[in-house]
């Protein structure tokens, strides 16, 4: 977030809204998980230009929630007022306007809630929540905390994972992503990934992750992702970025049957592939996939003359860049 842009704003006395806009992510898979002692969940993910979560505190007479989501964002700023102990929710009105579908993949829950306690929080005293403090306040990063330092800093992600005595998994790395390079986001038209109680249920099913395969995995991070960045070598990355999330993919494949979650899916990984799409992998539990281009232009010649994958589903393709920037305040 730009430090300059929220002082000179928040200076204002004519102050009546305030907006925060967040990033999406792509989460490329977790770590580890089921170790009784040492470090879990962990992983890496890259912050996404579009689609965007905008949330917008308004002033008004009493405090009120409204349009879609309005449920979770009374939520959220109930969190907010437990956690700052504030006599009451302050007179505004809270609104999504802009949000992608819920558990797709992209990280909603995070960014919504990440968004409500920063928009009251600056709403009532001109001032944010640091990165890891913003997670507490609404209860967010048990798992996974890529969303969480990403709506700070934007770019790639990389945290290693949280041991028992630690909350929230602390950030090992943060890279800046080729504004160049373009990612394409596909999903069905109608589906949605695994959520709520039934991802609860997946984590006491699924074996514990090996230290081998951990092991293998933060090879790929430090061996082949990370440096291929450094030199913005195309193939490098996306071949790191689809080898880490097949074998982070396989860990879950007593719930998905597979490294990714259904029969559709990893038969629409292996036909993107056929098409000779790079760095193909499921966000998340999905059902969105993604794959990289090192150019505007190629990731567009790519949309044109996407062919029918024979599903029978309807598919969405969207065309985004990478967020370097993190969650954007603006006042009014």
């Amino acid at each position: 977030m730009s430090d300059t842009q929220i002082t000179n704003a928040a200076q204002d006395p004519g102050l009546t809204a305030i907006s925060v806009s967040a990033p999406t992510r792509l989460h490329f898979g977790l770590l580890a998980f089921g170790n009784q002692e040492g470090r879990n969940f962990g992983g890496v993910g890259l912050m996404l230009k579009k689609p965007r979560i905008k949330v917008k505190a308004t002033a008004s007479e009493t405090f009120s929630t409204t349009g879609v989501h309005a449920e979770r964002l009374t939520e959220f700023a109930q969190m907010w007022q437990d956690y700052t102990k504030a006599e009451s929710l302050p007179n505004c009105t809270l609104q999504v306007t802009k949000a992608p579908p819920q558990h797709v993949g992209l990280g909603l829950g995070t960014q919504l809630g990440l968004s409500t306690a920063e928009a009251l929080q600056w709403f009532t005293t001109n001032s944010g929540f640091s990165a890891m403090e913003r997670a507490i306040v609404v209860n967010r990063a048990a798992r996974s905390a890529v969303g969480t330092y990403g709506f700070e800093f934007g770019g790639l992600i990389v945290e290693r994972g949280r041991l028992p005595s630690e909350r929230i998994s602390p950030l090992e790395c943060r890279m800046e992503f080729p504004t160049k390079w373009r990612i394409a986001l596909i999903r069905p038209e109608i589906g949605s990934g695994l959520s709520g109680e039934s991802e609860s249920k997946a984590f006491t099913d699924i074996p514990p992750v090996s230290q081998r395969t951990t092991d293998t995995l933060l090879d790929i991070i430090q061996s082949q992702l990370l440096p291929g960045l450094t030199a913005q070598d195309f193939n490098q990355v996306t071949d790191a970025i689809e080898s880490y999330g097949r074998l982070a993919g396989s860990c879950f494949e007593a719930v998905q049957g597979g490294p990714y979650n259904g029969r559709l899916l990893n038969n629409r990984v292996a036909w993107l592939k056929q098409l000779g799409a790079r760095g193909v992998g499921q966000s998340s539990w999905g059902p969105t996939l993604f794959c990289f281009f090192d150019s505007k232009e190629a990731a567009k010649d790519f949309k044109r003359n996407l062919p029918d994958d024979g599903s029978g589903q309807r598919l969405l393709v969207d065309i985004v860049k990478p967020d370097n920037q993190g969650a954007v305040v603006s006042f009014r």
